[in-house]
C-alpha cells in the first residue's frame, strides 16, 4: 500500500484527485497539507487522512508518508518536488513540473541522484479513448498520422479556483492548459518540437484567456490547437487525420469513445455502460484513477513512466517559445 501525502487542498484535489484515489486499491491518503487550515481540515476529513499539516515540512517529516501528490499552483512545483525528493519521498506532481527548462533539468538531476519516482500529472493522455486511438494508429488503421486538430475549452468561472495564479499573470493559461494538449499530442503523434505560430487574446478576463497555436512534432506531424477559459461547456476534442482515414475523440465528455473513418467505413469503439457516464456527471473522470494506478506502477517498478523528465524538458521548451511569441 502506497501511503500518500497530498500537498495542496484546492479544487483540483477536491474535484478530481480524491475521486481518482478512491478507485485505486494500492493507494491510501495518510496525510494532507495546505497553508489554509480550513481547506486542509476539509480535505483531511474527505480523504480519511489521519494527519494534517499547514506546512510542507511537517508532511515531509512524517514517517508514515511514502509519496506526495503536489497539487499546488505551478510556481511551487519545482521547489516542492526537490524538497520531497530530499526527504526521500516519491513524487506525483501536477503540470508543469517546473516553470522553466532549467527547473525541469534541476528536477531531472535530483531524481537521478535519488532514484525515486517523479511522475508528472498528464492525466488526459491516460484516458481510455487515447489508449484505443494509440492502438489503432499503431496497427495502421488510418495510415500514418499527418495532422492533429485539438480544441481544449474550459469554463474558468464555473471551475471556481481557490488560488489566483490563473488571473495573476498575463500568460498563465499556457501553464494551465498547454501541457494537456502537448501530452496528448505526444501520445498520438510524438513530442511537439516547433512552435510555428501563436496568437492570444483577451475575451472575458484581464489576462490572455484564449490562445491558438500551430506546432510541429519531432516526426513532422502538424498540430493545430486552440484553448480557452471562456466556454460555457468544457470539452477536449481531438481530430486525428491520417493518410487513409481519420479518427475523433472527445476526451472530457466521452472518455471511452473513438470514432474511425477509413476505407473500411465508419466504426465506433465505445465501452458502453451508463455507470461510466454517470461518473462524468459527478466529475469523476477515469483518467485520474488511471494516473494513480500508473504512479503506483512506476513506484513499484512494474511500469515505465509514460512521460519522462526528458519529456518535461521538451514541453518546457515549447511552453517558453510560446510565451516568447505571445509576449
Amino acid at each position: 500500500m502506497l501511503r500518500l501525502g497530498v500537498v495542496g487542498c484546492g479544487r483540483v484535489t477536491t474535484l478530481f484527485h480524491l475521486k481518482g484515489i478512491r478507485d485505486v486499491e494500492g493507494v491510501t491518503v495518510a496525510a494532507v497539507a495546505d497553508l489554509d487550515r480550513g481547506r486542509m481540515m476539509e480535505v483531511k476529513s474527505r480523504s480519511g487522512a489521519e494527519r494534517g499539516y499547514t506546512d510542507l515540512g511537517g508532511l515531509l517529516s512524517d514517517p508514515g508518508v511514502d509519496a506526495v501528490a503536489i497539487n499546488t499552483p505551478p510556481r511551487f512545483h519545482e521547489e516542492m518536488t526537490l524538497e520531497s525528493l530530499k526527504a526521500g519521498k516519491h513524487v506525483l506532481c501536477e503540470k508543469p513540473i517546473a516553470e522553466s527548462v532549467e527547473g525541469c533539468v534541476r528536477v531531472k538531476e535530483a531524481q537521478k541522484a535519488t532514484g525515486l519516482a517523479v511522475v508528472p500529472v498528464h492525466n488526459y493522455a491516460l484516458t481510455p479513448c487515447v489508449d484505443v486511438t494509440m492502438k489503432e494508429i499503431d496497427r495502421g488503421g488510418i495510415g500514418g498520422v499527418r495532422r492533429l486538430v485539438m480544441r481544449f475549452n474550459n469554463n474558468l468561472r464555473g471551475y471556481g479556483p481557490k488560488t489566483g495564479f490563473r488571473l495573476g499573470e498575463r500568460l498563465s493559461i499556457i501553464q494551465d492548459i498547454l501541457p494537456h494538449t502537448l501530452s496528448v499530442a505526444q501520445a498520438l503523434a510524438g513530442p511537439p518540437k516547433v512552435v510555428k505560430e501563436a496568437r492570444g487574446w483577451m475575451k472575458m478576463y484581464d489576462v490572455v484567456d484564449s490562445v491558438s497555436l500551430s506546432l510541429e512534432t519531432e516526426g513532422g506531424v502538424d498540430v493545430d490547437c486552440s484553448m480557452n477559459w471562456t466556454s460555457l461547456i468544457p470539452s477536449f476534442e481531438v481530430d486525428i487525420l491520417g493518410e487513409s482515414g481519420r479518427m475523433g475523440i472527445e476526451i472530457m465528455k466521452r472518455p471511452f469513445r473513438v470514432s474511425v473513418e477509413s476505407g473500411l467505413g465508419r466504426r465506433v469503439f465505445d465501452e458502453r455502460g451508463l455507470g461510466k457516464y454517470f461518473d462524468l456527471l459527478r466529475l469523476k473522470h477515469p483518467s485520474f484513477a488511471r494516473q494513480y494506478l500508473h504512479f503506483v506502477g512506476v513506484v513499484n517498478g512494474s511500469e515505465r513512466p509514460r512521460f519522462t523528465l526528458d519529456d518535461e524538458v521538451r514541453m518546457a521548451n515549447v511552453m517558453e517559445e510560446t510565451v516568447r511569441l505571445l509576449s
